[in-house]
């Protein structure tokens, strides 16, 4: 497992996720893009784009230490070793849509969103790509502090025209490989008094 390749499969599987719900729905053409929103970059209309502008850590990061992990050898027998802290990691995503009109873009974008509705945590079959664990689970959230500003701010440095939009982020960790030796616990002790 690479689990470093993380940050590009919750991408995947945002993306995989759109185009499921799109052809379930009958869309059959829509094409589900995860590149820069740019004119230059849509090739097909109508197209949704989830695009990934921001990573950051999550508001709950404090210092790491290794944490005493328990798992299980091949024989069934626990083994316990000591790993460095996850790292947990916020992903900002903006979804946008690019039709062949204002009436398309906007059932588009409604059907993106709903599907994020109905889909606020991802797992299983659901998580595309070689990154996960498997009892991995990510969350997909609506950024409610993201405001017109943005979106205008967004455009702006892009230098495209304005666009219907919405903001998600999801929260997913990061897994040291990183372990030391195998420990023992101290489970009997024997004293002798004399």
């Amino acid at each position: 497992m690479s689990q470093f390749e993380v940050i590009k499969d919750v991408n995947e599987t945002l993306k995989e996720l759109l185009k499921e719900s799109f052809k379930r729905t009958g869309f059959t053409t829509v094409t589900v893009s995860t590149d820069r929103p740019k004119k230059d970059n849509i090739k097909n209309m109508p197209t949704v784009n989830c695009y990934l502008y921001h990573l950051g850590f999550h508001q709950g990061y404090r210092e790491r230490t290794d944490t005493l992990v328990s798992s299980y050898d091949k024989q069934g027998n626990i083994v316990e070793y000591y790993q460095d802290a996850p790292i947990y990691l916020l992903a900002h995503f903006i979804v946008s849509v690019w039709g062949n009109s204002p009436n398309e873009e906007n059932l588009l974008l409604g059907l993106a969103i709903k599907t994020f509705g109905e889909h606020p945590v991802l797992d299983g079959e659901a998580l595309k790509g070689d990154a996960w664990y498997p009892d991995d689970k990510i969350n997909i959230y609506p950024n409610l502090q993201a405001d017109f500003n943005d979106t205008m701010s967004f455009w702006r440095s892009l230098n495209e025209d304005l666009r219907p939009s919405v903001y998600y982020f999801v929260r997913f960790r990061i897994e040291s490989d990183r372990r030391s030796a195998e420990t023992r616990r101290v489970v009997e002790r024997d004293l002798a008094v004399r």
